[in-house]
């Protein structure tokens, strides 16, 4: 199984991780990233087929927002 590995996530131990589905609905969060999102609710069941969306607040000095979509394919 592929998991979504964020490169040097770990020099933000504050940043929040939130990912939505296409309605607004929140599947994942996260205050750090110590475990790598695997395509599943914040519950551990498994997630469709589809694109979602990401929201990192890095809560850096700059107040550095990312967005982004990403895509779940099986």
């Amino acid at each position: 199984n592929d998991t979504w590995h964020l490169q040097n996530i770990e020099l933000y131990p504050q940043a929040q991780i939130n990912i939505f589905n296409m309605w607004g609905t929140t599947v994942f969060q996260s205050t750090g990233y110590n475990e790598e999102w695997e395509g599943t609710y914040t519950n551990g069941n498994p997630l469709p087929i589809g694109t979602y969306y990401y929201i990192i607040s890095l809560n850096n000095s700059n107040n550095t927002i990312l967005t982004g979509p990403i895509t779940i394919l099986k």
